[in-house]
């Protein structure tokens, strides 16, 4: 029997060979999504599997309380809390810390064997390597300062086949760098991702154990904590030490009466994926609420493409209604019926599974599918087993709907007449699902299309600073007097001025506060500049003076003792309006005093995700690490060979990273990958909606061949025929139209509340989608109409 069935569907497929063919594009469409996202899935509830104590192995979080903006949980603790642990308690076998490079040092470029390269490294205790599985394949592990181990990838980056051991990595912060050690390739199911991994006694002011400054809150991002419990103790045993630990070690800490912060345990089990987003979180760690955003991505392509099917399945009711009917009069049973329909679906859905794999193929060599989907999973016989029964049960819920309802006929009811189906007054059920369709469709269009303006304002957006021919230099050490001279007078530079930081890279934390005596302080970033960087950057005063121009010793330490601050740290210290902020005294870290000299209005020096913050800016000039030179323009590249040349003669030992700053912030804010990836999913939402409407018109055109004979006989134009077959699906375009757009705006506007600085929703998006669907949707019906109604009546009407 069922040999049957998949003979009867295979001649139905063949003999409708256009309508099983968008079918079977359409269902491999949202197949290839749902492969992607299943893969990944699939990874990420694997993550860290492989090491041997997994189930003893605790990460500590940081539970943040604040009266006004609620709890929220933080990935990260202070520097302090593992070395406490491991001293004070027994029951922990081992507790170690992993620190992100950038965190400590914001520049992650190394250079070894005449190459110059960006790695993502991180800081980590001796005792990493005990706790975690990641295995040294050559030397030893880091234990000495100053000494790092790589992973095969960087050694052959770097020194290609030779051997990299006792070979050293150059950094212009940390200085010379000793490679100990070549890590086995680490697994890619694991929420660590990392390419090179530093001793943490590189770092001294992180080692200091007890120090009451690494307690301090401004650090507590900064560190990953994990501890290794010894065989009999549990999750309980840790979490009750936890508090008494923070109440011991903080008692001498002054922290923001407002903000009440607490240890809580998450296990490694727990960490991916987790059942709430946490913050400061690892880049591969992933909640159950975002992996559920990816696939509903998958099943709203799938969904397309099940519309498709069902809207020309019925379509076609009126040829196959009276095949049931004569089924049902030989005997068959209503089962049997449905069973022939389902596995023409079935079949449909095999034929797409091979399609949706040479789709899959074509497209994961994007960057976005590399890093956001695959992980770099490969696709095992466990994989396809889970994609193939995702896929039977696709094709066999999208059968399910035209199998019940033609199975559903009684043959004298069938053999009598058949008029069609009917959801409401005048409006057939497959009307229903075409209007639907188009509904998802351009929900879908509006929410991709949002993202994707999103991101390219992230990357070109006004920052409120100058990012236009300013070229920066990275230094070693603060810069000679004679370098910014020698700069200053080249042709075409209009200003050079000194900062500890990049604007776009500010992440140095204090703790401010407005009165000495009081306990209430408020956390600010922190930049050092010199008296040229306001105008070189084309910043605002908006209130007060720039700082003091120092002429020597005396002056300088005067001109250390002033401050800039922006309008959001005057609003946030409680200064009043920017003119009453001038001359007030402020404490940083609560004992150095500092006084306010001038207010800058607010620009935007943090990602857009995130809403302005505090500033502010200082003058330290030992802290000096960038310089900025303004360039008129015309003179980009005289003025960056002749800085070369300066640099070669004052700094002959220090390659030149000069780059210009423009191309800096594309680089670091360039979403292209996902962008390429968003434009797939909108041709992919395009196609499908446009083939299941080139199908609905195609079979509509060909059950109305005599009718537009007999019109063209009686004297009908052209014109008038493409307009009068056009307007019935043109009416359910212009309705789907007016029904998505609130769904559409309502689900864009939530999608944009996650970053605080967007785009909107108007023309530019509606209009754009909307041209879009009309323009594939009046070309699919105009040009199958217009081909229809040039069509010879002869040809239609010689039989009648």
């Amino acid at each position: 029997m069922f040999q049957n069935y998949l003979k009867i569907a295979l001649r139905q497929l063949w003999k409708h060979k256009l309508f099983s063919a968008i079918n079977i594009f359409g269902f491999a469409s949202g197949l290839m999504v749902c492969f992607l996202t299943i893969s990944h899935i699939k990874v990420v509830f694997e993550y860290d599997n492989f090491h041997p104590k997994r189930d003893r192995i605790y990460r500590i979080i940081t539970d943040v309380r604040n009266g006004t903006q609620g709890p929220a949980m933080t990935a990260t603790t202070p520097l302090s809390l593992a070395p406490a642990l491991k001293q004070d308690y027994d029951f922990i076998e081992e507790a170690v810390r992993y620190i992100p490079f950038n965190r400590m040092i914001p520049d992650r470029s190394f250079r070894a064997n005449d190459k110059q390269l960006a790695i993502d490294a991180a800081v980590v205790d001796p005792g990493f390597f005990n706790v975690f599985q990641f295995r040294i394949e050559r030397g030893r592990p880091v234990t000495d300062p100053l000494t790092v181990v790589i992973t095969p990838k960087t050694a052959f980056r770097f020194f290609g086949t030779s051997d990299p051991i006792g070979k050293v990595l150059q950094h212009k912060t940390l200085g010379l760098v000793t490679v100990t050690g070549v890590l086995a390739e680490p697994p890619l199911n694991s929420h660590f991702k990392f390419e090179a991994l530093f001793s943490i006694a590189s770092f001294p002011q992180i080692t200091q154990r007890g120090s009451s400054q690494v307690w301090q809150w401004q650090y507590y991002k900064q560190a990953y904590t994990y501890v290794l419990v010894k065989p009999a103790s549990t999750r309980d045993h840790l979490q009750q030490v936890l508090p008494s630990l923070l109440k011991r070690a903080t008692g001498g800490v002054h922290a923001t009466p407002k903000v009440d912060y607490r240890f809580q345990v998450q296990s490694l089990a727990q960490l991916s994926p987790a059942t709430e987003q946490l913050r400061e979180r690892m880049v591969n760690e992933k909640s159950y609420a975002e992996l559920a955003v990816e696939f509903l991505i998958g099943l709203i392509t799938l969904l397309l493409a099940g519309f498709n099917y069902v809207n020309l399945t019925l379509a076609r009711s009126i040829s196959r209604v009276r095949e049931v009917g004569i089924r049902k009069a030989v005997g068959a049973l209503r089962w049997q019926v449905m069973s022939q329909f389902m596995a023409e679906s079935v079949v449909v859905a095999l034929l797409a599974v091979g399609l949706a794999y040479g789709m899959a193929i074509l497209i994961r060599p994007l960057p976005a599918v590399q890093l956001w989907l695959i992980s770099g999973q490969a696709w095992d016989l466990q994989v396809w087993l889970l994609f193939l029964g995702f896929a039977l049960l696709a094709g066999m819920l999208a059968g399910w709907v035209p199998a019940r309802i033609l199975s559903g006929f009684e043959p004298a009811q069938v053999f009598r007449s058949f008029s069609g189906l009917r959801v409401i007054r005048g409006f057939s059920f497959r009307k229903a699902l075409i209007v639907a369709q188009f509904i998802v469709s351009l929900v879908a269009m509006i929410l991709l299309v949002t993202l994707y303006r999103q991101f390219h304002f992230l990357s070109t957006a006004d920052y409120g600073f100058r990012r236009e021919r300013l070229l920066t230099l990275p230094l070693d050490a603060p810069p000679r007097s004679s370098l910014i001279q020698a700069l200053s007078q080249v042709a075409g530079v209009e200003g050079v001025s000194a900062s500890s930081a990049l604007l776009s890279e500010l992440n140095q934390i204090r703790y401010v506060r407005s009165n000495r005596a009081s306990q209430d302080s408020t956390q600010a970033i922190v930049v050092d500049i010199d008296s040229s960087f306001v105008q070189t950057m084309g910043l605002s005063l908006v209130a007060g003076r720039n700082f003091p121009r120092p002429a020597g010793l005396t002056s300088r330490r005067s001109a250390s003792r002033f401050i800039l601050i922006n309008e959001e740290a005057v609003r946030a210290f409680h200064l009043g309006f920017p003119g009453d902020a001038i001359g007030r005294a402020l404490w940083l870290n609560d004992s150095v005093e500092v006084q306010v000299a001038g207010v800058l209005k607010n620009f935007r020096f943090s990602f857009l995700a995130q809403p302005i913050q505090p500033l502010v800016m200082e003058y330290q000039p030992d802290r000096f690490r960038y310089l900025s030179l303004a360039v008129t323009a015309g003179t980009e590249q005289m003025v960056l060979a002749e800085t070369k040349r300066i640099w070669q003669r004052q700094l002959p030992y220090e390659p030149f990273l000069g780059e210009w700053y423009n191309d800096y912030l594309s680089t670091k804010y360039d979403n292209s990958p996902y962008t390429d990836f968003l434009a797939v999913l909108i041709g992919l939402s395009l196609s499908i909606a446009s083939l299941g409407l080139l199908g609905m018109v195609t079979y509509n055109l060909q059950l109305r061949t005599r009718e537009v004979g007999i019109r063209k006989v009686m004297g009908a134009t052209v014109q008038q025929l493409v307009t009068t077959l056009s307007w019935e699906f043109g009416k359910l375009l212009v309705m789907a139209l007016l029904l998505a757009y609130p769904l559409g705006y309502l689900a864009g506007t939530a999608l944009l509340r996650n970053f605080a600085y967007r785009v909107t929703i108007g023309l530019e998006t509606f209009g754009l989608c909307v041209g879009l669907l009309l323009l594939l949707g009046g070309l699919t019906i105009g040009l199958r109409t217009y081909r229809a109604a040039q069509a010879n009546p002869t040809d239609s009407l010689r039989t009648e």
